[in-house]
């Protein structure tokens, strides 16, 4: 039982890897089929959630779009195999993991509830933000808090590693 749930812990990192790449391609879907009520749904509740993360990654359809879905698909691909060889790769992991929650992070914490993105401002540009934003959010919120053990995971795993 145990190890079943540290691994789900440790699928944390894969699934805001997947998230993201899930609301890249909601993007897609809303710009290639606009009347589709299935893109829609994927888009107003993925978006919400990765929406900052998104627009970080690029800011319109082009190579660089499919090129950052395949990294998040790669990026969730390995934090799969990491997560069920544990002992393996202890430093990737520890990296992987602390990636995704920088990014889970700032999306949860850069919600807005208004207007549809700022594709074009820096990140010194963004106005400040609250934790109150973080119930608006309840798949960023389990994200965060999922990836966020997963970080005490390795944490735990590189002192345990360093005592024997």
């Amino acid at each position: 039982m145990r190890t079943s749930v540290m691994t789900v812990i440790r699928l944390g990192p894969c699934a805001v890897y997947g998230a993201a790449a899930l609301s890249l391609v909601s993007v897609a879907l809303v710009a290639n089929a606009p009347s589709s009520a299935l893109a829609w749904g994927m888009y107003m509740t993925m978006v919400p959630s990765t929406r900052r993360l998104v627009l970080a990654l690029v800011s319109a359809p082009d190579p660089a779009f499919w090129g950052a879905v395949a990294m998040l698909i790669i990026g969730a691909a390995v934090g799969a195999y990491l997560a069920v060889r544990p002992e393996r790769y202890l430093r990737l992991r520890f990296v992987h993991a602390h990636v995704a929650l920088i990014a889970s992070g700032l999306a949860v914490t850069q919600i807005s509830g208004s207007g549809a993105g700022l594709a074009s401002t820096l990140f010194s540009q963004l106005p400040a933000s609250s934790w109150s934003v973080v119930l608006r959010s309840p798949i960023g919120l389990v994200l965060l808090v999922l990836v966020f053990l997963a970080c005490l995971n390795a944490h735990a795993a590189i002192i345990k590693r360093i005592r024997v």
